[in-house]
């Protein structure tokens, strides 16, 4: 039997993006020490997320780091050193899988007056998920996915993320521009 209230999802085709440096802010979310361990499941996001944070940087971007919050003051609950963060790049522990749950975020974006989120990191069900929902469903955010940004321990588990962010109701899917890490440039 046909669901006629199901919306139209469809395929997600990456396209280059170029975002306003000004109104924007990368978010890093959830890419811990951790990484420094070649069999952990977000790894693969080194080479093409330090890369991109190198562009960000050269643009002047703000950059906001999260770990979570059980991670906070163990050896692996800081920012993978390989990202080489700068002292001007906020990390925040928030309580949640949304990052926006303490406030601190959003009164980080308030001050900056920012509109677009790109939004890179692992547990794509969870961090990615819940913040992306309330950036675009509470706050108005509009929000750049680079699809090759996002880890999650399973396939599926990435997958039904970037489904959730297309099966919005009220016109949120229209908030979400997909790419790749490489396809993201700054003005």
């Amino acid at each position: 039997m046909k669901d006629h209230t199901a919306p139209a999802i469809k395929p997600i085709d990456p396209k280059p993006v170029t975002v306003d440096t000004q109104k924007s802010a990368l978010l890093v979310l959830e890419l811990s020490q951790y990484l420094a361990d070649p069999e952990y499941f977000a790894s693969p996001l080194v080479p093409g997320v330090t890369k991109l944070l190198a562009r960000a940087r050269e643009a002047g971007i703000l950059i906001v780091f999260t770990i979570p919050h059980p991670f906070k003051d163990k050896p692996y609950g800081q920012v993978y050193s390989g990202f080489m963060r700068r002292p001007s790049e906020p990390v925040f522990f928030p309580p949640s899988f949304d990052k926006f749950a303490d406030g601190k975020l959003r009164t980080l974006l308030n001050l900056y007056d920012i509109d677009n989120l790109i939004m890179t990191g692992c547990k794509a069900n969870m961090a990615l998920l819940y913040t992306a929902t309330r950036a675009v469903t509470e706050y108005n955010y509009n929000i750049v996915i680079p699809v090759d940004g996002l880890a999650a321990t399973t396939e599926y588990e990435k997958e039904y993320t970037l489904y959730q962010f297309r099966a919005y109701p009220d016109g949120s899917p229209k908030r979400f521009t997909y790419t790749t890490l490489d396809s993201i440039s700054f003005k």
